[in-house]
């Protein structure tokens, strides 16, 4: 009986093992940054295809919502708008036809818009293409380039109606750089959702989702310290929720002793300078990631002010001289490092 009973104990070990959740994860290139998603699964099989699904579709919204990636949606309306520079200015009688998909990321756009005062703003693609912080030697575009292009900035002018696009002012363009990354990782999410998947983390070089609880337990998420390279500001413990953050060291320059950074406000043509990084805790990572940016140029007082308006967002903040401040609702569950 014993004997008996010793190997029904090994048996229900030996299924329970076989049947427990496994990490499986994959590392590329996309979106101009480094894309990890790990998911835990019971077959290995079933796993890496879900991977392999996310990626592709994270690979899919690149290339249609990049506007410097040839022949993306993007890129081409960009292309069509300037076509009609030539013939003078564009008109609400002079539309570019849309996706549904791109149409409905458009208005998720203006509503990020109206709710950061301006902030957060896809009509900035003219000072991309002026501030060019991907070149080997990145320059300050002069005051008076900057103030040239500043007025066809402006989310006002950029008319959207039954699946199409128009734009008030000649030299008018979007980019999407603000907010397609987090859409990417919500793609990538509802891919995994539809295989099956449990229990996965999404990342996207600061955009970020976690479905479900790792291995039972809440997802333990560091928040990267804005100015010690390698090192944490703190962690929270979250689940089915998107943790975006903005930060003014992912892409920057000096130039005579300052400074600057690729997160432009759209309402001066430089970079935003009240803030070193923001963090966003949201239920999509595309809200989270428009309004990170919105917020940082918004600055720490009206951003975290924003924050506690807002049903279903936290976030913390770090200003300009590094101090941090935390949304009422996360204070409880954050633990910064000393």
């Amino acid at each position: 009986m014993k004997k008996f009973t010793a190997l029904i104990s090994i048996f229900l070990i030996f299924f329970i093992c076989g049947c427990a959740n496994r990490e499986y994860s994959k590392v590329e290139f996309l979106m101009d940054t480094v894309v990890e998603i790990k998911v835990y699964h019971n077959n290995k099989a079933e796993a890496q295809e879900a991977i392999d699904s996310s990626m592709e579709e994270m690979r899919r919204v690149e290339q249609k919502m990049s506007s410097f990636f040839p022949g993306s949606e993007v890129f081409r309306i960009n292309k069509e708008a300037l076509l009609e520079e030539k013939k003078g200015p564009l008109s609400a009688e002079q539309w570019i036809p849309v996706s549904n998909e791109l149409f409905s990321l458009l208005k998720e756009s203006v509503h990020l818009s109206q709710l950061t005062r301006g902030t957060f703003d896809i009509t900035i693609y003219p000072l991309w293409k002026i501030w060019k912080f991907k070149g080997e030697n990145p320059e300050v575009p002069g005051k008076g380039e900057i103030e040239r292009v500043l007025k066809f900035v402006n989310y006002g002018g950029m008319i959207l109606k039954d699946g199409k696009i128009s734009f008030a002012k000649k030299g008018m363009g979007i980019d999407l750089g603000g907010i397609a990354k987090g859409y990417a990782v919500d793609a990538a999410v509802k891919i995994l959702k539809k295989k099956n998947i449990k229990s996965a983390m999404v990342n996207a070089g600061g955009d970020m989702y976690v479905l479900g609880r790792k291995q039972g337990r809440l997802w333990r998420i560091g928040i990267r310290h804005p100015r010690r390279e390698g090192e944490i500001l703190g962690t929270i413990e979250v689940e089915d929720e998107a943790i975006v953050t903005s930060g003014d060291y992912e892409r920057f320059f000096f130039s005579g002793g300052k400074r600057y950074h690729h997160i432009i406000n759209p309402k001066t043509g430089y970079p935003a300078d009240e803030c070193q990084s923001v963090t966003i805790v949201a239920k999509e990572a595309a809200f989270a990631d428009g309004l990170a940016t919105g917020i940082f140029v918004l600055g720490p007082k009206k951003g975290m002010a924003l924050i506690e308006n807002l049903e279903g967002v936290e976030g913390v903040i770090v200003n300009k001289e590094g101090d941090v401040s935390t949304s009422s609702g996360l204070v409880s569950k954050i633990k910064y490092v000393n």
